[in-house]
Order: C-alpha cells, then sequence, then structure tokens
C-alpha cells in the first residue's frame, strides 16, 4: 500500500500520468478466483476513468490511515464524510471490495468494515480490545454484533447451540422469551442479520466456529428461494465475498423451514387439492384448511403464511440453482439446498417462518428439531 502511494507521489511530482491496476469483481472470471486487471488512469481518457482513480486512490489513503493510527473507518463515514466524490454509498462499497481483491487481503485488513447490522442473545461475554466487557444475555433486544478487529475475546462456554434466524421479528420474539435459556435442549445463542448476512455477522459465526467446532450453528429461514439464499450467503458467502475464506463457515446447517415440513402439513390437511400443474393449491376451499393455513394474524402484513411462488420467485430459485451448479465442490448441504429448491418449485408454494408459530408452537418446534441434530453431533 505504501509503495502504491509513493508511486502516484512520485509520478504527481514528475508531472506524469497517475495509474493503478485494479482487480474488479465484475472482471472475475469464476468462483474458483481467477481473474483480471483493470488498469485506472488520472486525470484518464474520461471523466468516469479519473473519478474511479480518484476514489479508489482516497480509500487506500484513508485506510492507510486507519492502519497507522489503528482506528477503524465504517464504509459509512467514507461516504458521509466525502458525499460529494463518491455519490452513493454503493460506490465505496464496492471499491473497498474491489481494492481488497487487488490488494490479496480480507476488507478487515483494510481496517475499514461495514456497520453492523447483526445481533446476538444469549451467554456470551465479549471482551474488547479497549478493555471493556459486554454480555450479551442482558436485555430482551439483543447486544450489537461487533466487528472482529475490536474483539479481544469471547466466551460461551456453556452455549450449546446456535441458531441463526432470518427475520428480526422471530429473533426479538425468541429473544424476549429467553429461548436462548429455557430450551428443552439446553442454552444456546440467537442470532439475526435481519435478512440477508452482512460481512460483520458471517465473519463473528465464522470465529466462533473456529474457537468450538463442535457447536452446531443452524440457520432457520422462510421456505422460499431467498430463504434458501441467505443460507447459501452463510455457508457459502455471497458472491461479492466469494475470495474471502471468513465470509463463509462449512459448520453451518439449514435447520428449516424445509420442503418436508410443508408436505407434513398437506398430508394432515387431506383435503387440500391440487392444481393442474402438481403444485399445491392452497388458496381453494379455506374451509378445507386448518386455522394453521389461514391468515396469520399476528404476521404485520396479514397475509397467508403459505401462499403460492411468484414470478420473481422462480427466476431467484433458478439463479440460485445455477450459482451452485456453478460450484464444483462435495458439500452435502450445497446439494440439499439445490434438492430443495427443485422441490419448492415443483411443490408451487412457499411458506414463512411464521407458519411454524401459526401451526403449533415455534419454540416446541425448535426443540424437536434442534435436539436429534444435538444427538448426532455427540455421537
Amino acid at each position: 500500500m505504501e509503495t502504491l502511494l509513493e508511486s502516484m507521489l512520485r509520478r504527481l511530482s514528475a508531472g506524469q500520468e497517475m495509474s493503478m491496476e485494479l482487480v474488479t469483481r465484475r472482471n472475475l472470471r469464476n468462483q474458483d478466483g481467477d481473474s483480471r486487471c483493470q488498469q485506472v488512469s488520472f486525470p484518464g481518457r474520461t471523466l468516469s476513468e479519473g473519478q474511479k482513480f480518484a476514489r479508489a486512490l482516497l480509500i487506500i489513503q484513508l485506510s492507510h490511515d486507519a492502519l497507522v493510527s489503528g482506528s477503524i473507518l465504517t464504509k459509512r463515514q467514507i461516504f458521509y464524510q466525502h458525499q460529494d466524490l463518491f455519490e452513493k454509498q454503493r460506490v465505496v462499497d464496492e471499491l473497498v471490495d474491489d481494492i481488497a481483491l487487488t490488494l490479496e487481503v480480507h476488507r478487515h485488513d483494510l481496517n475499514i468494515v461495514a456497520s453492523s447490522k447483526g445481533l446476538v442473545s444469549g451467554p456470551l461475554t465479549i471482551s474488547y480490545r479497549d478493555g471493556s466487557v459486554i454480555t450479551a444475555s442482558q436485555g430482551d433486544i439483543g447486544t450489537p454484533i461487533p466487528v472482529l478487529q475490536s474483539i479481544a475475546g469471547i466466551k460461551c462456554a456453556a452455549v450449546k447451540w446456535i441458531l441463526v434466524i432470518e427475520k428480526d421479528a422471530t429473533f426479538r420474539t425468541l429473544s424476549s422469551s429467553r429461548y436462548w435459556e429455557t430450551s428443552a435442549v439446553g442454552p444456546g445463542l440467537l442470532v439475526t442479520a435481519k435478512g440477508y448476512p452482512d460481512l460483520v455477522t458471517r465473519s463473528f459465526l465464522q470465529l466462533i466456529h473456529e474457537l468450538h467446532a463442535e457447536m452446531p450453528i443452524l440457520v432457520l429461514t422462510d421456505f422460499d428461494p431467498d430463504g434458501l439464499n441467505i443460507f447459501r450467503c452463510y455457508r457459502f458467502g455471497s458472491d461479492g465475498t466469494a475470495h474471502e475464506s471468513a465470509a463463509r463457515s462449512d459448520g453451518i446447517r439449514w435447520l428449516g423451514v424445509k420442503a418436508r415440513h410443508i408436505q407434513d402439513l398437506a398430508a394432515v390437511t387431506r383435503n387440500s387439492p391440487v392444481s393442474s400443474d402438481g403444485s399445491l393449491d392452497v388458496d381453494s376451499q379455506p374451509s378445507a384448511r386448518p386455522a394453521a393455513c389461514r391468515v396469520s394474524i399476528s404476521s404485520t402484513s396479514c397475509r397467508d403464511p403459505i401462499s403460492l411462488l411468484t414470478p420473481r420467485d422462480r427466476k431467484l430459485a433458478a439463479c440460485t440453482l445455477a450459482k451452485l451448479s456453478a460450484r464444483h465442490i462435495d458439500d452435502p448441504e450445497l446439494e440439499r439446498i439445490q434438492r430443495e429448491l427443485r422441490v419448492m418449485l415443483m411443490m408451487g408454494v412457499k411458506a414463512e417462518i411464521q407458519w411454524l408459530d401459526d401451526a403449533g408452537n415455534l419454540e416446541r418446534w425448535l426443540d424437536d428439531n434442534i435436539g436429534p441434530l444435538l444427538a448426532s453431533v455427540s455421537r
């Protein structure tokens, strides 16, 4: 980094054009990491090229300053302090990733991080490098997940399982009832990234997995293409961080909601009709359906927790299947996701996590499904 900055200064003092090679994610050829470089210069051949160079050089300078001072910058800080240059937050996000890829380091090695959106709740104690200590069991709304660079140590010896929950509302319900403490399968941790996971949350889970490899990390999502795609991000990393090993974890497994859970409900509902295309018709004959299949009163949108796939859902499922097929790895979880997506497309339906609560009791369902997994791990 310092060599690059010194080179820019020499060229500037000599009145020469400044340039650098930048590896961008858009130029990644495949999932295996083969890539090519893009040459960007200043003033450059176009205004766009000159802007990109200036933006990249500023981020490199800010990263260098943060590394020298030992401070941590967030991408949001960079954007708000230089809005005229970057114009959009996404520009900062993409350039930070590109610079890390170019320098062959992780994003956090630049001392530039994303603002964490993840929460954790349970018997976990986090010691920070500044000497402060936080316990995640206090309160019922969860504790913000910190960036790895600020963590000095983690204590979670009593924890037997970790449940990663797609939806913030479900996380808050389980956290406020202290399910992590009252669970019949023993104490655990509840984690949420409020939808698609950020790098901070994924790296935090990977750190715990490295410290406690025997502890199962289970993901609870909706039974829909987004839910399975969210699990894919936790397990294999997002498309933008496919080159970062810290962004994925082999210790993460999918708990549900799965196709067999929907099929079990269909078996109970004997009179549920099947449409001509072979999908389960969840909208007809409402009187034949149990209350669990009807409108979810506790849902903020008051819609059925089970509904038909939309064209957008089918397109996302097909796209996710294509991305998974491009991964030439032997992984049982990868095969499981592919199978579930195909079954989902065949059934033509999707289901929300809320259905588990409407169909009975979410906490009891979790006990029944986490228990066997813990037993299999202990064998």
